[in-house]
């Protein structure tokens, strides 16, 4: 809707109506009293207005069909019988000017001046009247400037008065007389913050802070005008006032002076405006700590923000706290919702939580979202592989590089083959494991071996312990340890190369390099020590054999075969028949 249509509306929505809404009994004529004299007046002033309003339609209505000049004269009779808004009669002005002449459209703008003698109003539409026909009538601009020397007389505290009247001498090109004006509205002893924002605004526009020759001596010029703004917001807890001051001080950058404000309406409870505004401020102060502090008690206090939850776990991703970080992205998720994108870096974060139940739930959500997208599905597989449903993540690896083949091919790198080889591995596929893994180095970046590495001793492994193509795998193993000297789990796989091949001493040996290269054993390292009590066994060496056995037990590791042998050796559980080793996890990406 327009200006002139708002104002209109004002106009006719505030029409007299009949204060009695009652009517006559139903089938019954209103009996033939003659109404006292006070009701006469009353109809007529009603008659008086509805035709007034008659006229404002049908003005309203030409106008719309591209009729000024037929308008006007409805317009006048509006004004003429009606009591119109200010706005719309500027507008009428306009009109009078361009259809009758200019005295005419000053003495209706002058009428409603002494019409309304308690606001500013009508003497700044006068103003901007005159300012926007100075141009072609050079009388104008006296009687714009004796209006505002008026108005100012008559609204010292008004802010409109000095707006306006600094605005008509910037646009005259008097910037001294601006200046005066800002100066005589800096001496008003006025206890509304919001005189202040609106003059210390206007300030801004009579000293431009982007001049930068007089760029200092300008903003001592602004500044008391903000300052009284925000001591008068703060003591009255007026938020909005006290932000707004802040944000003078942020824009012109006087950031101490804006954080001191923004940490004030924090502490008399404010809101999450004075919140967000201090974080970034603690950053611009490089103030890392306190920002982070605020961050998490808007967090904590805004549950439902969903903006400052995943500017929170950006914080965290930074510092590598990853499960903060998750948590944060996932309840941003549950409050509003998300994009591909912010489900897929979830996923990614999951990927390596502790938690790979929530891991899969997760996923199995994304893909009732995107059940299409290749990279859900391929997550979806990982997830899978983390809860040890092998299998299953076996068909989601094919399932995604069928999705990917078409919709995202760059998905089917060394990574996806070797994840999903991992898959078809541990739920006993090796044949399709082995291509898997053979893509996979195929598809390896020359420039990382590491990644190379981890596949080449995987796969190598995997032949070992099945007791298949024993030169491929040790070549591949050798190949491992040249990429990457000195990786434990790799020389643990060349010294197994030889205790498979009845090299005993020599393996012991590698076997046992491989233990010195940990800097700290933990469960994952239990199949090394395993091996080595294997070695020491092979060599007669029981007292040794069994200590590291003993060393296995004290880990507690998660392969089930690898307590079994410790226990069986030990005695502590009677033999079995035999002994089949669980895939053993070698070097998983």
């Amino acid at each position: 809707m327009s200006k002139l249509h708002s104002c209109l509306l004002a106009v006719i929505t505030a029409a007299l109506v009949p204060n009695s809404s009652a009517g006559p009994a139903a089938g019954l004529a209103p009996p033939r009293i003659s109404p006292p004299a006070a009701d006469l007046q009353l109809a007529s002033k009603r008659e008086k207005l509805a035709s007034a309003h008659a006229h404002l339609v049908t003005a309203w209505l030409l106008e719309e069909s591209s009729q000024p000049r037929e308008a006007l004269g409805h317009y006048l009779a509006f004004i003429e019988n009606g009591d119109a808004d200010t706005a719309l009669v500027a507008h009428i002005a306009d009109l009078v000017l361009a259809y009758q002449d200019m005295n005419s459209a000053l003495k209706l703008l002058e009428a409603q001046i002494t019409a309304h003698p308690d606001s500013p109003q009508p003497s700044v539409h006068l103003i901007r009247f005159a300012l926007k026909h100075a141009d072609e009538h050079e009388s104008l601009s006296a009687k714009a400037s004796a209006a505002v020397k008026e108005m100012l007389r008559k609204f010292p505290r008004d802010a409109t008065a000095y707006e306006n009247a600094a605005a008509l001498h910037l646009a005259q090109g008097k910037r001294g007389e601006a200046i005066k004006v800002m100066d005589d509205a800096a001496k008003q002893n006025i206890t509304d913050p919001h005189f202040w924002l609106r003059t210390g605004r206007m300030a801004q526009e009579v000293c431009p802070i982007a001049d930068a020759d007089k760029r200092a001596a300008n903003v001592q010029k602004i500044n008391p005008f903000f300052e009284k703004a925000r001591d008068l917001a703060l003591t009255t807890k007026d938020q909005a006032a006290a932000i707004a001051a802040a944000d003078y001080f942020l824009f012109s950058n006087q950031l101490p002076a804006a954080a001191e404000i923004c940490e004030k309406v924090v502490k008399q409870g404010g809101g999450l405006e004075a919140r967000s505004r201090l974080v970034r401020l603690y950053e611009a102060l490089e103030k890392p700590a306190e920002s982070l502090h605020v961050l998490e008690d808007l967090v904590k206090t805004f549950p439902t923000d969903v903006e400052h939850r995943r500017l929170l776990a950006g914080e965290y991703l930074q510092k590598r706290e990853i499960e903060k970080a998750t948590q944060q992205l996932e309840a941003a998720l549950q409050a509003g919702g998300g994009e591909l994108q912010d489900y897929l870096q979830l996923c990614n974060l999951l990927r390596f939580s502790k938690e790979p139940d929530r891991f899969l739930r997760f996923t199995q959500r994304a893909a009732q979202l995107f059940p299409k997208e290749p990279r859900v599905t391929y997550f979806g597989a990982l997830a899978r592989s983390r809860a040890k449903e092998y299998a299953e993540a076996a068909k989601f690896f094919d399932r995604a590089a069928t999705q990917a083949a078409t919709r995202a091919p760059e998905l089917l790198d060394d990574m996806f083959h070797f994840n999903h080889g991992v898959a078809l591995e541990r739920s006993g596929h090796f044949e399709g494991a082995a291509k898997q893994f053979e893509k996979s180095i195929q598809l390896t970046p020359p420039n990382d071996p590491s990644r190379a590495a981890g596949t080449l001793n995987y796969l190598g492994y995997m032949w070992l312990e099945r007791g298949e193509h024993l030169d491929q795998s040790e070549q591949f193993i050798r190949k491992a340890n040249d990429l990457e000297p000195d990786n434990a789990a790799y020389v643990d796989s060349l010294g197994w190369v030889f205790f498979k091949r009845g090299k005993i001493a020599e393996s012991l040996k590698e076997l046992q390099r491989a233990e010195s290269l940990l800097k700290e054993i933990t469960a994952e390292d239990a199949e090394i020590l395993d091996h080595i009590a294997q070695a020491h066994d092979k060599l007669n060496q029981r007292a040794k054999a069994e200590e590291y056995w003993k060393r296995v037990l004290d880990l507690k590791p998660e392969t089930k075969a690898l307590i079994d042998r410790a226990q069986v050796e030990l005695g502590l559980n009677p033999p079995r028949p035999e002994i089949k080793d669980e895939p053993l996890r070698k070097s998983v990406k």
